[in-house]
């Protein structure tokens, strides 16, 4: 076997010879070959992903584990993450998909937390395969988390053609635990039992992390579908609780998932988290296909399947709930205090690597602090200033265009409302959650604006961050962390490199100003097919603390006579990055926000709850402040319309842009001047309407323009092709 056969690079091979003292054997060399892929040791972006903030207050578990945990409150905490699954989604969509969503519930199962919510960034192509894979990513999505009892309660979903070959499926997923039974990787000790749990090994999935999710593609093709595996959410149901329960005896040394690389990342770096050795004797693992060797045990993908350490002492305390629930499973191996990995069939070693090595050694990129810096001088330039004409019908196409439709054809086949804690779902911009036994609950929402980093990464890194928190502001909910999912195309070009550069110092930066911490996250590169690249596209998901989650504020106005108040950065009206731009005009860049700016203004917005009486707000986002009206008038009782006067010199700009910071607020006549003496000293707030007793949407500009509600209705219903 050659070294590029695993996914190797000459140069590595090398390292590798020189720390081992000898040649790797096949087995070792594919043992490598996963866990020094782009997918496992995050070779190109570990040195990007150190720029981001950490510490917070609410934080109690950081990046290096299988989720991070923030504390909700003295009593209960929240583990959340984003993971992709975009190569195994466009190879087989509904089981690609449909395992990124077991995949990351075992993440949060791992950290001892159960399950209580997922959402997803979604990023699709415009073509007919397009809309196949659309399709079966949400099939599989569905399917998954239907069947195993969690509800997808918030997510968002954007096209364009450069997503054609390489769509984009991140999810993330939230869990609640006490601090009382928490567990990590780092607790393993030499003698306890390494016990896996779950599906018996097959198969699928090998080589997954190294040659299907860390390499561009060329011409996809059916050998490829065997590095996809096959999800069984039934299996996982039993799974999360056999696991959960046995965490909560408080017997367990320590717990790791078996995602990417199976066997070999599971057991590799919980020995080198816990900085002990390991062996695995695989005689002992339970395989559902005859025939299978050491190397394709190890390096095995076969979904639901969990590691446990345990020691002997306390085995027989976690066997029965095992066996209740049904779960396959047996001891495989021990930990070791030589600090070897070894892999032995039949008494009969096969490979010792020691897991500094080969978790650990990886040679990492170096990122360019120069390339970050002079990204942040060099702003593009924005769209130049030139008058532009209304029009009432591509105001219409703008609602109606793929990123603006209504996404129902989603996420109604999705279960929302599972476990009865959802009271604001997937028909709002961010979701909200009861916290059973606790007064507070959760607000959750997620971003990825690749759109806006198309051109500027570092304005579409900013953006992300902007957009997550300015939902929960408007919530008056604080912001415990965020997590992040970068995805991008091939590292290895010097232009790619730079651009996820750009990225990560945009979603550094603001969260610097921002004052809130990443506590982990995913990191998905080679989205490349044929030499084409996605645009740089950052998932940011982020968790709140909610005060009132019975009474959210709501988003739209729900009586007659209230005023129409439009919150905007001063003087900042660029089309750059919109959607009205993409459709008609050539994609210039989005504009920098000034972070310091838009974070007084969100603390502003957060308080309002606690100084106005009664009142409504709504973030302006994708389609800007024309295609918000007109959302906010579908979910307003029929009886009511708007109605709302723009500057006419300047309209086009003032009702597409989407400049961060944008927000509409409906307050009652008699509280509307104190809303804008609250709002004054940090931006500037107009107001540009009523809501009137009528249906419409009437816009005065030079002339006046009514919009039918049934009209507006049936172009946001439309679908697109789901």
């Amino acid at each position: 076997m050659n070294f590029r056969d695993v996914g190797l690079t000459q140069e590595e091979f090398e390292i590798i010879q020189r720390q081992l003292g000898r040649n790797p054997n096949d087995l070792e060399l594919g043992l490598f070959g996963v866990l020094w892929s782009e997918h496992c040791s995050y070779k190109s972006s570990k040195s990007l992903l150190s720029w981001l903030p950490h510490e917070g207050r609410a934080v109690i578990q950081g990046p290096g584990e299988n989720a991070g945990i923030v504390s909700l409150n003295e009593d209960i905490q929240v583990a959340f993450k984003v993971e992709s699954h975009n190569h195994p989604s466009y190879v087989e969509p509904v089981q690609g998909a449909a395992t990124g969503v077991g995949g990351i519930l075992r993440d949060i199962i791992a950290m001892g937390a159960r399950p209580v919510a997922l959402a997803d960034s979604l990023r699709f192509g415009t073509d007919d395969a397009a809309r196949m894979i659309q399709n079966g990513v949400v099939e599989g999505i569905g399917k998954y988390g239907n069947a195993i009892g969690i509800p997808t309660v918030n997510g968002e979903v954007a096209y364009s053609p450069v997503y054609d070959k390489n769509p984009l499926v991140n999810v993330m997923a939230i869990g609640l635990l006490s601090g009382e039974h928490s567990v990590n990787a780092k607790g393993a000790r030499p003698g306890s039992y390494l016990v896996l749990l779950g599906q018996p090994t097959g198969r699928d999935g090998i080589h997954g992390a190294s040659l299907l999710a860390s390499q561009d593609f060329g011409n996809v093709t059916d050998d490829m579908r065997p590095t996809v595996q096959v999800g069984d959410p039934f299996m996982g149901k039993m799974l999360m609780e056999a696991t959960l329960q046995a965490i909560a005896t408080d017997k367990l040394d320590a717990v790791q998932d078996l995602g990417a690389a199976g066997l070999t990342s599971s057991v590799a770096e919980l020995a080198y988290r816990s900085k002990v050795g390991a062996i695995i004797r695989l005689e002992l693992v339970a395989c559902r296909e005859q025939g299978m060797t050491p190397y394709e045990i190890m390096l095995s993908e076969t979904q639901e399947r969990m590691l446990l350490v345990v020691s002997p002492d306390h085995w027989p305390v976690i066997e029965p709930l095992v066996r209740h629930w049904e779960v396959p499973y047996g001891i495989i191996g021990e930990i070791t205090e030589d600090r070897h990995l070894v892999v032995a069939w039949d008494g009969e070693i096969r490979a010792s690597v020691p897991p500094e090595i080969l978790a650990g050694s990886c040679p990492l990129r170096s990122a360019s602090p120069k390339w970050a810096d002079e990204i942040r001088r060099n702003v593009p330039n924005l769209t130049p200033f030139r008058p532009l004409t209304f029009d009432a019908k591509e105001a219409v196409a703008v609602l109606g265009s793929y990123d603006c439709r209504s996404r129902h054809p989603i996420f109604d086949r999705y279960d929302s409302m599972i476990l009865t804690n959802t009271v604001w779902g997937p028909n709002h911009d961010l979701a909200i959650l009861r916290v059973r036994g606790s007064n507070e609950g959760l607000a959750i929402a997620v971003s990825g604006p690749g759109r806006y980093a198309a051109i500027d990464p570092y304005s579409g890194g900013m953006a992300g961050v902007s957009r997550v928190i300015g939902l929960l502001a408007g919530q008056g909910a604080e912001v415990l962390g965020l997590t992040d999912g970068v995805n991008a195309g091939n590292p290895d070009k010097e232009q790619v490199f730079k651009e996820l550069t750009g990225l990560m110092a945009g979603v550094a930066d603001a969260c610097k100003v921002f004052e809130v911490p990443v506590t982990g996250g995913n990191v998905s590169l080679h989205n490349e097919t044929d030499g084409d690249s996605i645009w740089p596209t950052v998932v940011i998901g982020a968790v709140g603390r909610h005060h009132h989650p019975l009474e959210p504020i709501p988003d739209g106005p729900w009586r007659e006579e209230t005023d129409i108040v439009h919150v905007h950065p001063h003087g900042e009206w660029s089309l750059g990055g919109s959607v009205y731009e993409s459709l008609f005009h050539r994609l210039s860049a989005y504009p920098r926000l000034d972070p310091k700016r838009v974070a007084d203004l969100y603390q502003v917005l957060a308080q309002l709850a606690t100084k106005v009486p009664s009142y409504a707000m709504r973030m302006i986002g994708s389609g800007g402040l024309f295609v918000t009206l007109a959302k906010t008038l579908l979910t307003m009782p029929s009886r009511l319309g708007m109605d709302v006067s723009i500057p006419p010199e300047d309209a086009v700009r003032h009702l597409f842009s989407e400049v961060s910071g944008q927000c509409l607020i409906f307050c009652n006549p008699g509280t509307t001047k104190s809303v804008l003496e609250l709002l004054s000293p940090v931006t500037a707030a107009d107001v540009i309407g009523r809501v009137i007793p009528r249906s419409d949407l009437v816009i005065h500009l030079r002339q006046s323009y009514a919009f039918e509600r049934t009209k507006l209705d049936r172009v946001f219903r439309d679908g697109y092709g789901g």
